[in-house]
C-alpha cells in the first residue's frame, strides 16, 4: 500500500455530494488545434471513447485537484471523497471504458514524501519518537508502532499536541512505523540507543493498487469525476465487480 503498514482501506464512494466537477486545460502546444485553453465536452462527445483512447494531453483541474494525461499516463491528485478533507495522489498508466476511468498506478515518483532523521537517544531504556509536518509544526494523534522482524505490533502510541511519543526498548523491536488518515505512512529500521524526529508529508500517497473514476458530463466545458474505489480488485470477472460497485450507488 503506502510506506508503512497501516491497514488497506477501500474506498468505495458512492454519495452524489462526492462527485467533484473538472474543467480540461490544455498545453499551448496541444495535439488539438483551437483548443488550447479547453476542449468543451461537446467536442468530446462527438469522439467518445475514441478520445479516450488517443494519447491526450492535457490537464482537468479543480481547484488544487487535478488530473494530468500525459501520453499513456495520468497523474493525479483528489480531495473530498468520502468525506475525507485530505488529499490522495498517484500516477500509472490508464484506460477509458464504458464510462470508467481505470488507473493502474505504480510508485509513485513525484511530490512530497514522509522522512525520517535518526537522532541521539536521550535515555537507554527509551526511544523518543516525534512526528512533525514537512514544515515542523508538532502532529497529534499520529499512530507510532515498534514492529518485530516479521512485522508484527510490539507496542502502539498515539502522538499527542507536542507531536511526541515514548516506546520502551526492546531488543525485538525491528522497525518503527508512524501513519494516519490523510498522511503518507512510513516505516523504516530501528536502532538501539536512537530516538526518531519523523516528518510526515500531508496527503496519502496511492501506489501499485487500481482506482476507478466515473466520468460524466456536466456542459459543454465541465466533466464530473466520481471515486467509485481506490483499491479495485477485479478478480475473475471485472465487469461482474464493477456491477457490484455500481449497486452500492443510491
Amino acid at each position: 500500500m503506502l510506506n508503512g503498514i497501516w491497514p488497506k482501506r477501500d474506498y468505495n464512494i458512492t454519495s452524489i455530494a462526492d462527485t467533484k466537477k473538472f474543467i480540461l486545460h490544455l498545453p499551448a502546444n496541444s495535439a488539438f488545434p483551437g483548443h488550447e485553453k479547453f476542449i468543451p465536452f461537446t467536442y468530446m462527445l462527438l469522439w467518445g471513447v475514441s478520445l479516450f483512447a488517443q494519447q491526450l494531453e492535457g490537464t482537468f483541474k479543480n481547484g488544487l485537484d487535478s488530473l494530468t494525461f500525459d501520453g499513456e499516463n495520468i497523474v493525479f491528485r483528489i480531495s473530498g471523497f468520502g468525506g475525507l478533507s485530505s488529499a490522495q495522489v498517484g500516477e500509472g498508466s490508464y484506460e477509458y471504458n464504458d464510462d470508467y476511468l481505470f488507473i493502474h498506478t505504480r510508485d509513485f515518483s513525484g511530490g512530497e514524501r514522509s522522512v525520517f532523521q535518526e537522532l541521539e537517544g536521550s535515555r537507554t531504556d527509551t526511544c523518543v519518537v516525534k512526528v512533525v509536518s514537512l514544515y515542523n509544526y508538532p502532529i497529534e494523534n499520529i499512530l507510532v508502532e515498534s514492529l518485530n522482524k516479521s512485522d508484527k505490533n510490539i507496542e502502539a502510541k498515539v502522538t499527542g499536541d507536542d507531536g511526541k511519543i515514548i516506546l520502551t526498548q526492546n531488543n525485538k523491536i525491528s522497525s518503527i512505523a508512524a501513519s494516519s488518515i490523510g498522511y503518507n505512512s512510513i516505516s523504516f529500521n530501528y536502532t538501539q540507543g536512537k530516538d526518531y524526529l519523523v516528518r510526515l508529508a500531508e496527503h496519502e500517497i496511492v501506489e501499485n493498487r487500481t482506482v476507478i473514476f466515473k466520468i460524466q458530463p456536466i456542459d459543454d466545458e465541465t466533466i464530473s469525476v466520481l471515486l467509485l474505489t481506490d483499491n479495485f480488485d477485479e478478480g475473475k470477472n471485472r465487469d461482474k465487480e464493477l456491477k457490484k460497485l455500481e449497486k452500492k450507488k443510491p
